[in-house]
């Protein structure tokens, strides 16, 4: 609580919320924020500010949505705190229930609406609660529009042909306990980073892609499928690391990258994508990210992977290639190579010498 107190007392939660605002941060980051906060420090939400605001109300004032706002957060970590919150009429609560983008949409926002509307009961529940009864009724005609099958039009709407990233996002946060949702989403995502023709776009799509895809890792753990997809659009991003608020370090994507190849070691296809998920991200990042990825047990993760897989030539050469990169910064803090990961490595150059013995010989020529 203490530490509590000294953030409130170095910086207002008005003042930062304002700030946030002004930085024009994708929405994602507001829930990627909250959730780790929370998961922390879960008693932050009944917390109040010096001005006796508690955080659900202050999310609520400066227009947060309710999912990718991190207001249903907030709202589950300390339901009371909704009541402290006057609704009226025009409350911003409304715009943070609405799911509609407030910048002008390239696609049907009904089917957005539909889509996003009908996850969470509460939503219906609260907003009730703002104009009486004739809310209640204008609530109820607009549940029977619904499709009742909202995951199915979700996993259709995140493979539309042409979908905006944006568009994509807010569907996958919308329904982010769906692993088909989060799967495709992810694919999405890739193929929408790798036909970028620029950096910048490149960069755009990370803004809002990178949370949301390590979210969708880190809600489906025990998913290969998902951890796959994952890994594949990281790595088509990677070329954005660093540049504006991309962050794969800050954003948890290099751990949860390492952690995906923890819990599938014999799933030669998730060892593959994270190996190469690894070795684009210290490729684009340096020695900064190289060292990032050593402190998170990467480098433990990429040689159990060819422990785990001697006869992958596939997982052996990305393995490899990933060593190859992270070994190749002499400033980076880097753990000992032991003895049996040499053994690995003169293993894979002699069974695959044409994709395995170029980059092992320069790893090899790094040892002490």
């Amino acid at each position: 609580a203490a530490g509590y107190d000294d953030i409130i007392a170095s910086s207002s939660a008005a003042s930062l919320s304002c700030s946030v605002s002004e930085v024009k941060l994708p929405e994602s980051y507001s829930k990627y924020v909250i959730d780790e906060l929370l998961y922390a420090f879960p008693e932050g939400a009944s917390v109040a500010n010096s001005d006796g605001a508690l955080p659900i109300a202050l999310a609520i004032e400066s227009g947060k949505k309710w999912i990718g706002g991190g207001i249903r957060s907030l709202h589950e970590a300390y339901p009371v705190g909704i009541e402290q919150v006057q609704l009226a009429k025009q409350h911003p609560l409304m715009n943070a229930l609405s799911f509609q983008s407030q910048e002008d949409e390239s696609v049907d926002q009904s089917m957005i609406s539909d889509l996003v509307g009908g996850q969470d009961d509460r939503e219906g529940t609260v907003a009730t609660g703002v104009d009486g009864g004739g809310g209640r009724r204008r609530k109820r005609r607009q549940r029977k529009k619904i499709n009742k099958d909202e995951s199915h039009d979700a996993i259709m709407f995140v493979q539309r042909p042409g979908a905006a990233v944006r568009d994509v996002v807010t569907i996958m946060w919308a329904n982010e306990e769906d692993g088909g949702v989060q799967m495709l989403g992810c694919s999405t995502i890739e193929l929408a980073a790798t036909s970028a023709l620029c950096q910048d776009a490149i960069v755009s799509v990370a803004l809002r892609g990178v949370t949301c895809v390590v979210n969708a890792m880190k809600n489906h753990p025990n998913e290969p499928a998902v951890q796959e997809r994952a890994c594949s659009a990281l790595v088509a991003m990677a070329p954005a690391d660093g540049v504006r608020e991309v962050s794969f370090a800050a954003s948890g994507a290099i751990s949860t990258v390492v952690s995906a190849m923890q819990a599938h070691v014999g799933d030669a296809t998730v060892q593959k994508e994270a190996c190469r998920a690894l070795c684009g991200i210290a490729a684009h990042g340096g020695s900064e990210r190289a060292t990032a990825v050593a402190s998170v047990g990467g480098f433990t993760a990429l040689v159990n992977s060819m422990g785990a897989h001697p006869d992958d030539c596939v997982v052996q050469r990305e393995a490899c290639l990933a060593l190859e990169v992270l070994t190749s910064f002499h400033d980076a803090y880097l753990p000992e190579l032991h003895h049996q990961t040499e053994v690995l490595l003169h293993a894979a150059a002699s069974k695959f010498p044409e994709d395995c013995s170029e980059p092992t010989s320069a790893i090899l020529s790094r040892l002490p």
